[in-house]
């Protein structure tokens, strides 16, 4: 996990330093005339969405992907920031290039570990997940959904989930 996230003792989650990444202005130089400002991108690598590096505006667009990134993460166990991902490959085309057909081999296997309905568990709530983490971590800001859907969606699977019996 990333250490952006704690726990309390309830196991509810709280994220610190998570979306609207921080930028920092300091002043070029201060021996011109000039009024011109250094923007440094500062966050947690691999959450920070692809705009922002091309001097986007921060959007709520830019939470939905770090949500999304961070999702995935904890469907796959693994980092965006894996070695495995190199040379433009990322979290979210390792998930894309195994959705839907071979969604197993990418899923972390204590997810299902020791469940009787992993079949159901499967179809009714991870691979609804995983759609959602990719939709969510879309490079274009405009594919992305509006968190209002996100949750929705999430309440959705919640809901079915509920009438699964999970041991």
């Amino acid at each position: 996990m990333p250490s952006n996230i704690l726990l309390d003792l309830d196991m509810v989650a709280y994220v610190t330093d998570f979306g609207l990444s921080r930028f920092v202005f300091t002043a070029s130089n201060a021996y011109k005339d000039s009024s011109t400002s250094l923007a440094c991108l500062k966050g947690s690598i691999g959450y920070i969405p692809p705009e922002y590096g091309m001097s986007e505006e921060i959007s709520s667009k830019g939470d939905v992907y770090s949500f999304g990134v961070l999702l995935l993460q904890m469907i796959t166990g693994r980092s965006p920031t894996d070695g495995k991902f190199s040379d433009g490959a990322s979290l979210h085309e390792f998930v894309r290039r195994a959705f839907p057909d071979n969604i197993c081999e990418v899923v972390d296997p204590t997810m299902l570990q020791d469940d009787s309905n992993a079949t159901e568990v499967m179809k009714n709530c991870v691979i609804p997940m995983v759609k959602i983490g990719l939709s969510c971590s879309m490079t274009s800001p405009k594919e992305r959904p509006d968190m209002g859907q996100v949750s929705a969606e999430i309440l959705r699977i919640k809901h079915l989930a509920s009438h699964i019996d999970v041991r």
